[in-house]
């Protein structure tokens, strides 16, 4: 899965100049043929680290004589259910975080085990669909599959 920072192009579609497909289909720069081949079954817009749209891809996808790549995509109806939920990936936003592509293992979104990243601004784990990211604050993010229950337990201060 990749995900795409839509940070200039989203207020375009909610001002009504762009569609969804086009601000997240479009026109990605430095996206290698492996990693086209590795994670491009599908593509996640991504807007002020919420999901704002999924596409699948359904094609091989066009890079023009600039290198800029294009993604054929229908509306997602197996990743639909994300719109609206937090970035799954890392957050955009954060110091040293410009470049506006990511590539997302679908184990992280499908339910899968993922170990423990620290990218030197969190902690990012997920186990079995639940996300949980945990700043250097202290400040946790818990991202639940859809229908699954959440206990809190605090420890005595």
């Amino acid at each position: 899965m990749i995900l795409v920072h839509v940070s200039t192009t989203w207020p375009q579609v909610l001002d009504g100049q762009l569609t969804p497909g086009q601000a997240t289909l479009g026109e990605w720069f430095n996206i290698s043929d492996s990693s086209l081949a590795e994670y491009g079954d599908a593509v996640l817009g991504i807007f002020e680290n919420t999901v704002v749209s999924a596409f699948d891809v359904t094609g091989e996808p066009n890079r023009d004589s600039e290198g800029r790549v294009t993604f054929p995509g229908t509306p997602s109806a197996k990743w639909s259910h994300l719109i609206g939920t937090p970035n799954p990936g890392k957050s955009w936003g954060v110091r040293g975080m410009a470049r506006p592509i990511q590539y997302l293992d679908t184990a992280v979104v499908t339910g899968g085990t993922v170990e423990v990243e620290d990218d030197g601004i969190a902690h990012r784990a997920v186990v079995e669909g639940f996300t949980l990211v945990v700043d250097k604050e202290g400040s946790a993010v818990l991202s639940v599959p859809a229908g699954r229950k959440v206990t809190v337990l605090t420890k005595a201060a």
